[in-house]
């Protein structure tokens, strides 16, 4: 009965219009409600990320004591908003935004983020968000190493100015996201931001991810019955720091359809369409034809002239709940294949494709807030690649997909507890990956940002060709949650990485001390 009418009380603050806003794009921060997001007769559709949630998220917090003290702004830093305005028609939120961590691995490392959040309500219907971040970090050299080889770009955190010439010397970086959200009605929800979206219901997404930085993005939701549609308008970039240092950055247009249609009380199956358009030769990149909210992309990039033609990736996702607290789910992503081809089994080039099969379970064992997942994602070679880079699937010089971008076999599991203010998460991640050997020429497939025409083999394409790389990630965190509103938290951990190719191996173990507001997804879990 208990949980019966939580899952009411749950279900009412997902209804009320006036009260939705967009949760975070953490796993951490999701962790402490979506359990009840996937259970039985919660008519939700989880795959659409960021979820929309009450102002402040009470539906997970609401049962931790608060912190007493009798300075007012202290207690709310430990425990709510630190500033906040509200009346009936309009509130108003600041908060400060967080990372200061220590750590060390063969060197003495260091993050320094300091930051602001605004957000609040102004009538029933609109709704907005901004933050900014200032960062000053010293990484791993793994890390430092994946940002030389894609035009000094932090992972999903922008370009970074270092201090020093080719040393890992300090970076240093600002980073921002905003959105403002109005329901028009009951059926139909305006987005206009800066910022990432997520499309899947695991860790990884094979489709559409927040692995890379952010981009400006129009987005329409409509909501009707078992059935909610997501039209996705971005403008993204292609960065090319070697080639012209005074021009780095061409414009790409990618439009996307998602639709995902609940069927009964179990299985949940979504359908995905993008494509990505860029410039031509006249320097121009918008095109009116993918504007259509309905239509599908491929007969549309067949209609126009071959020089305004994109790269068009589509894709199938499915959940199904075994119980209130267990589910399967996965992705089937299709760039491109030949179907006489595919079923020859000859590994041809063009057969380009990737999926995810996963299941994750809530209060493992009998254990209150106790969950494990487990996932299987995989891609291969030449997936989301074009014959012009331009037109890949990516933004930024990182992959919108997966972290590999292509090429690749991985499993990723995860082990996470919380128990009143204390949480524990352990991931391990293993994975197989191709890349290019040295002084070979040929193309693997791997880097989705070199033409699929450069110097491939047509046949004998196999997952993790080339240079195959093992890779094995394990991340253990302990953590003290002291406000959950902004999810700021002391934490401590470990990670190892070890990685071992063709010639060579390496191993990474870094310690840290931290406290942070943990409100965003950061992928160094490669």
């Amino acid at each position: 009965m208990k949980r019966i009418l939580f899952q009411l009380i749950f279900l009412l603050l997902f209804k009320v219009s006036f009260a939705q806003f967009n949760a975070p794009l953490s796993h951490t921060y999701n962790a402490n409600f979506e359990k009840d997001l996937h259970a039985i007769g919660i008519s939700e559709h989880t795959s659409i990320k960021p979820f929309k949630l009450s102002i402040n998220d009470t539906t997970h917090y609401n049962s931790i004591s608060p912190i007493e003290t009798k300075k007012t702004y202290l207690h709310n830093f430990l425990n709510d908003n630190l500033f906040f305005v509200k009346s009936k028609n309009y509130e108003f939120y600041v908060n400060p935004l967080l990372q200061l961590e220590v750590g060390a691995d063969d060197k003495n490392r260091f993050v320094n983020t300091r930051g602001i959040e605004l957000k609040g309500r102004i009538g029933n219907k609109v709704r907005f968000n901004s933050s900014f971040y200032e960062n000053q970090m010293n990484v791993s050299d793994y890390i430092y190493d994946y940002m030389l080889a894609h035009n000094r770009v932090v992972p999903g955190q922008g370009m970074a100015k270092i201090n020093g010439i080719n040393t890992n010397s300090d970076l240093d970086f600002y980073f921002s996201q905003a959105y403002v959200n109005y329901d028009a009605s009951d059926y139909f929800n305006f987005e206009i931001g800066h910022g990432k979206n997520f499309f899947g219901d695991g860790y990884r997404s094979m489709i559409l991810s927040d692995n890379t930085f952010n981009y400006p993005y129009f987005k329409l939701t409509t909501n009707i019955w078992k059935i909610k549609y997501v039209n996705l308008f971005s403008s993204l970039q292609q960065l090319d720091w070697i080639t012209d240092p005074r021009d780095i950055s061409r414009e790409k247009f990618n439009a996307t359809h998602y639709l995902s249609a609940n069927i009964g009380s179990r299985l949940t199956l979504s359908l995905f369409e993008s494509i990505i358009i860029g410039e031509d030769s006249l320097g121009n990149v918008f095109n009116i034809n993918y504007l259509n909210p309905i239509i599908f992309y491929r007969p549309v990039e067949y209609s126009i002239s071959y020089s305004r033609q994109g790269n068009a990736v589509m894709g199938l996702g499915f959940k199904y709940k075994l119980s209130d607290l267990s589910h399967l789910y996965g992705q089937l992503v299709l760039d491109e294949f030949t179907l006489s081809e595919l079923g020859a089994g000859n590994g041809y080039w063009a057969n380009k494709f990737g999926g995810q099969i996963g299941f994750k379970c809530f209060d493992l064992f009998g254990y209150e807030n106790l969950s494990f997942q487990t996932e299987i994602n995989s891609a291969r070679p030449f997936t989301f690649s074009h014959k012009h880079p331009i037109l890949s699937f990516s933004h930024y010089s990182q992959p919108l997909a997966h972290p590999f971008g292509a090429n690749f076999l991985e499993n990723v599991s995860i082990l996470r507890y919380r128990q009143k203010r204390w949480t524990a998460d352990l991931k391990v991640v293993v994975a197989k990956y191709g890349g290019q050997i040295d002084g070979d020429s040929r193309n693997y497939g791997s880097d989705i940002l070199v033409s699929y025409d450069e110097n491939r083999e047509d046949y004998g394409n196999e997952v993790a060709q080339g240079n195959t790389t093992d890779l094995q990630f394990v991340d253990f965190r302990l953590g003290y949650l002291i406000n959950p509103i902004t999810n700021l938290k002391l934490e401590v951990g470990v990670s190892n990485r070890t990685t071992k190719d063709l010639s060579t191996s390496a191993e990474n173990q870094y310690i840290f001390f931290g406290l942070k507001t943990d409100l965003r997804n950061i992928y160094y879990d490669f």
